[in-house]
């Protein structure tokens, strides 16, 4: 799939359904324990190196205790129940904490059946929260480059597709590390696959960072 843009459009959805819409709290989640195995969260891959503490609910000191799923080192998958309907929208909070020096540092959440690529940070040089393709690592619009990434603040990032018109909106806003806003925009981005829901998410995340996910919602307009 060709690299994305975002977008800071907020379509409003009439008799929008809940699909899938999270913020980690209890229940079913219980803060310091393991996401795994808990609201249909589980390992994308498992490998000989999963660690289930590296996945796991937490209580975020610096966002006034709000729980928040915290991860490092993790590979994850959540299915749901497929979109349905002409309008889908998807909103999801991250945050991230990393040392300026050392090796790369990666991280990815990807819709499966979305009609674009992954989102995904890379903090080389320039790569900031928003650097994102299609899973090659190459190509990709540094939307925030590193150097202004604000650590442990939220960004807020928003995907609403439109399959009677093939296009979808995308973007993604929070606040620089100067503390002035953030805004990155993309309106009408032609379809990049030929797909008609949404069904689940994974997620990647490095070894060098530490990602926060404050809430998830995928959201659809049933069909008339």
């Amino acid at each position: 799939m060709k690299p994305l843009l975002f977008a800071a459009v907020f379509v409003t959805l009439a008799s929008a359904r809940a699909d899938y819409t999270t913020h980690f709290t209890s229940p079913p989640y219980v803060v310091d324990q393991t996401i795994l195995g808990t609201d249909g969260w589980n390992d994308r891959v498992l490998t000989p190196t999963s660690n289930p503490d590296t996945m796991r609910v937490v209580a975020v000191r610096w966002n006034a205790y709000k729980q928040a799923l915290m991860m490092k080192g993790a590979n994850l998958k959540r299915p749901f129940e497929p979109t349905r309907g002409d309008k889908v929208k998807i909103i999801f909070d991250l945050a991230f904490t990393f040392p300026d020096k050392g090796l790369p540092k990666q991280f990815r959440i990807g819709f499966t059946g979305a009609p674009c690529g992954e989102f995904f940070m890379d903090a080389g040089p320039d790569g900031g929260l928003g650097f994102q393709a299609d899973g090659s690592g190459r190509g990709g619009v540094v939307a925030l480059k590193k150097a202004e990434l604000k650590i442990n603040a939220f960004y807020t990032c928003v995907v609403a597709i439109d399959y009677a018109k093939f296009t979808y909106d995308l973007s993604i806003s929070g606040e620089k590390k100067d503390g002035t806003p953030f805004e990155h925009k993309a309106v009408g981005v032609p379809f990049e696959s030929k797909v008609k829901s949404v069904s689940s998410l994974y997620i990647i995340a490095g070894n060098q960072l530490t990602a926060y996910l404050g809430s998830l919602q995928v959201l659809s307009e049933p069909p008339l």
